[in-house]
């Protein structure tokens, strides 16, 4: 199913298409009662007809609700062996056509807007090894273990259709804490080790697979694809805000590394004066954007049990802890102990709420 009309709001709402909520609710069927509660409980159900998008973080509460309602703590990676490429539609079938596997990353990649706002795909090339990076942006959105499960599964299930099955993995991450109930499924799965609570959601494999030619899609549909998503990434990025593309680059890595307004301006093809008057236009500027995704980063990041306040400190540019707790108070008014004691309770009503 391709959206006919796809709809990018700002930062305030990301939105996602809406197959991927009939995919999640068809893949778990048997359960109808609990999906019809579920959909009701994150107000999913009385929606206009013609609706192509929906609120991320309805989508993504509401895929974290069903592994829990039925005690399916691995949902997102069962799922993600289940979906084919008709899940997606014209995005996955561009994937599958393309030359070589660095193409077809890249076209996901370029075109992930037209299905999923304020998120990102990369594709990252160091010498012999590459990886491919998956994330949402939004990291006000703590919660999202089995979307990314979900998604980091469903680009491998991807690539081993493209090379009928002749590429393997180096090594796996995720962004999130080890599942309590043990990490044997991935093991099996992606057929290669397993880390957790590392800095993004990766896929590790050797760079020359990049050069593997798709051995499943048709090279006479591409062009089609790419006219039809090439549209709709064009109305989506013609309505998104230049403080929203400031923002997009603001992401884990960028706030570890000490990037300031040039290096910003820089990525975006401008100058540091044109960023600032631009954002000034907005209502707002580097500074508060910087702030604000840096805090958002931080709640986060203490949403992830295992790790201390002092690599939170680390991952976030600061070069001390004291640091890290002097911003906690002036954006939470609590040091980041009481604040993470905060979430886990907020976790425990809002699960609560959900029965």
């Amino acid at each position: 199913m391709i959206p006919r009309q796809p709809t990018v709001t700002s930062r305030t709402e990301p939105t996602i298409s809406y197959p991927f909520v009939t995919a999640l609710c068809d893949a778990v069927g048997d359960a109808e009662p609990v999906v019809r509660d579920g959909l009701q409980h994150f107000e999913l159900t009385e929606l206009a007809e013609d609706v192509t998008r929906v609120p991320l973080k309805r989508y993504i509460g509401l895929f974290e609700w069903l592994a829990d309602k039925l005690d399916r703590p691995y949902l997102g990676l069962e799922l993600s062996q289940q979906t084919g490429p008709e899940t997606l539609g014209a995005i996955s079938y561009m994937f599958l056509g393309s030359r070589n596997l660095e193409m077809a990353i890249r076209n996901f990649s370029n075109y992930l807007l037209a299905v999923q706002d304020n998120s990102h795909m990369y594709l990252g090339i160091d010498g012999e090894y590459a990886f491919l990076d998956y994330g949402i942006l939004d990291h006000r959105i703590t919660h999202r273990r089995q979307d990314s499960e979900y998604s980091i599964g469903y680009v491998w299930r991807l690539i081993q259709i493209f090379a009928a099955n002749s590429i393997g993995l180096t090594m796996v991450e995720f962004e999130h804490d080890r599942p309590k109930e043990g990490d044997s499924p991935f093991r099996r799965f992606f057929g290669a080790p397993v880390l957790f609570g590392r800095r993004a959601n990766r896929l590790h494999f050797r760079t020359e697979a990049l050069l593997t030619p798709s051995r499943s899609g048709d090279p006479h549909l591409f062009p089609i694809l790419e006219a039809h998503m090439r549209d709709l990434v064009a109305r989506a990025e013609s309505i998104e805000s230049f403080s929203d593309q400031v923002r997009s680059r603001l992401n884990h890595d960028a706030l570890g590394n000490g990037l300031r307004a040039a290096a910003i301006s820089a990525q975006l093809g401008i100058s540091p004066a044109t960023l600032h008057r631009r954002l000034g236009n907005e209502g707002t500027s580097f500074k508060n954007l910087h702030d604000e995704a840096a805090k958002d980063l931080a709640s986060f990041l203490m949403s992830q049990k295992s790790l201390s306040v002092a690599t939170i400190a680390r991952r976030l540019g600061y070069a001390e802890t004291a640091c890290l707790t002097r911003a906690f108070h002036r954006w939470f008014g609590m040091s980041p102990r009481n604040y993470r004691k905060s979430l886990q309770q907020e976790t425990k009503q809002q699960t609560g709420a959900g029965s």
